[in-house]
């Protein structure tokens, strides 16, 4: 019976099943298996499966799906955790990796064990729409978002799984959707965020991409800050860098930690 070796990660809480697509090792992508893989009761559990393919010297393809077995371009989170896996296995001889994903080609750094810091893809031109009442201000950093900023412990009292859910699938951002990520600003270098994501269809204790997304929205429209704080669901602290002025925010880098939960082998059937 053929078999997937994985490593079960997760990057401030959003957690994947990451594996290597090399040495023999089967790794299926059927949305079927995916979804699979993701389930929580009967398979691993995972919010995405990453799959891994070395491509020579420090580059890797990376493909990324979501829980209910669909593609994405990329994950934030899941970038991190791509790096720490690359390094703790040796798929590159350092701790510096080039992955080639769905929203191009993105740097990552292996700082420490555990701590990594990623290139991000820039963020879009925003758009700002009123959806449910509330401005959403809607950019893609590799994938789409809808920023809704809040007011001071509002962020705390909404129920995200159902105004994101209403946002994601609205009219206005039909028909791909995006994802929503709610936030609010104690202090001019902190953002807290909450987000709803696309693909799993709940809310995420973090989300990369969404960090990103809310870190060009402070840049663009309140202050520029090269560093900012982010205050995830789950509770880790990571930190976003941005270049570039306010009206045109360039690059954009997420550190945080990545971590190993644990190493399985899955019978495949």
């Amino acid at each position: 019976m053929k078999s997937m070796a994985f490593l079960k990660m997760n990057g401030a809480g959003n957690d994947f099943v990451v594996a290597a697509d090399c040495d023999g090792n089967t790794v299926p992508r059927s949305a079927e298996a995916i979804r699979g893989f993701c389930d929580r009761r009967r398979g691993i559990g995972a919010d995405g499966v990453i799959i891994l393919k070395p491509l020579g010297g420090n580059r890797l393809k990376m493909e990324y799906f979501n829980a209910d077995g669909s593609s994405a371009e990329m994950c934030g989170n899941g970038l991190r955790c791509s790096m720490e896996f690359a390094a703790e296995l040796e798929l590159v001889p350092g701790d510096h990796a080039v992955f080639l994903t769905g929203a191009g080609e993105l740097e990552a750094w292996r700082l420490a064990p555990g701590l990594i810091r990623t290139a991000m893809p820039p963020a879009a031109p925003f758009r700002i729409l009123t959806v449910c009442g509330y401005s959403c201000y809607l950019t893609s950093t590799g994938v789409p978002h809808a920023v809704v900023p809040l007011r001071k412990t509002e962020l705390d009292e909404i129920e995200v799984d159902v105004l994101g859910r209403a946002i994601r699938f609205s009219d206005e951002l039909a028909p791909e959707g995006a994802n929503v990520d709610f936030i609010e600003m104690p202090d001019r270098d902190t953002i807290r965020i909450r987000t709803y994501e696309r693909g799993v269809e709940a809310e995420t204790l973090a989300c990369g991409t969404g960090m990103a997304a809310a870190g060009a929205y402070a840049h663009r429209f309140l202050e520029p800050r090269e560093k900012r704080r982010i205050l995830s669901a789950g509770g880790d602290v990571l930190t976003v860098e941005i270049r570039g002025d306010g009206k045109n925010p360039g690059e954009i880098f997420l550190s945080g930690p990545a971590q190993t939960a644990f190493s399985g082998k899955m019978d495949l059937k």
